[in-house]
């Protein structure tokens, strides 16, 4: 019995790799091994067994992406700099926040305008600085982003459980666009939501720190909405960001991208070398 539990859960890191993580990127919490259900259609159903993995508890923030791109400049690494730099031309329009070089950067916030190719070198940097021959840094796979994100409870829509955006005191549990009835339209056949787009008086939804709103039952902040979370497989996010209507938060919601974009960062997850 003792031995079935043990094996549930990640084998826990030693202090030294604890204190790393949280040097460079911030506390990383347990994600069980368990069963992810996928659905591909009315009764089309899928069991995948994952195995146990840890999972950085907020998307990772301006102050640790930044701190990873002046490492590799410190180390000559002006190659990799160049790919993994964030991209200023979208950047303005998330300034507040910190990623466009006339304001100040906002270290609690998630970063974005990052390609997938600099979160890929964020996560082996990350490898590289712990010094630990157990654990290895990288992006989830949809599977295990999505089996995080449940945080063990399967058939939810969002993160918190069931299918609230809000509490029962109206605040929302999530930071996603809220919108009201005059800004969904109809075009060809299909409901719309119409956003009000102006690069110079960008819209107020804004991301919020990476910790904040409520975490799930693993302890995973921002799950849903905030920034949308690039995954192992190139092109496609998930969770939804702090543009999108609570539709398009959903856990199993999907972003596309194919550059660098102010609504989609990352987050990190540990696994155990073999």
């Amino acid at each position: 019995m003792v031995a079935a539990v043990a094996a549930t859960w990640a084998q826990k890191p030693d202090k030294k790799t604890v204190k790393m993580e949280k040097q460079l990127v911030g506390t990383f919490v347990e994600v069980p091994a368990g069963h992810y259900m996928i659905c591909s259609g009315i009764g089309d159903t899928t069991w995948v067994t994952l195995a146990a993995f840890r999972m950085l508890e907020t998307e990772v923030t301006n102050a640790s992406y930044n701190l990873f791109l002046e490492d590799l400049k410190a180390q000559g690494r002006m190659a990799d700099y160049e790919k993994a730099k964030i991209d200023t031309t979208q950047a303005i329009l998330v300034n507040r926040y910190g990623t466009h070089p006339a304001f100040p950067p906002y270290p609690p916030y998630p970063v974005s305008c990052i390609s997938h190719e600099g979160a890929m070198l964020f996560c082996r940097w990350l490898t590289e600085k712990t010094g630990s021959n157990e654990w290895e840094y990288t992006l989830p796979t949809t599977d295990q982003w999505k089996h995080a994100a449940h945080g063990g409870l399967i058939y939810n829509t969002y993160p918190i459980g069931g299918p609230y955006l809000t509490n029962g005191n109206g605040e929302p549990l999530y930071n996603f666009l809220r919108v009201g009835e005059e800004s969904i339209t109809m075009q060809d056949g299909k409901y719309v939501v119409m956003i009000n787009y102006d690069p110079f008086h960008y819209i107020n939804n804004l991301p919020n720190p990476a910790k904040s709103h409520y975490p799930n039952n693993y302890g995973l902040y921002n799950m849903s909405g905030n920034v949308a979370e690039m995954v192992y497989e190139r092109g496609i996010a998930y969770g939804g960001s702090y543009l999108d209507p609570g539709y398009d938060i959903r856990i199993d919601s999907e972003k596309p991208y194919d550059a660098p974009s102010p609504l989609i960062g990352f987050r990190v997850i540990a696994v155990k070398k073999s």
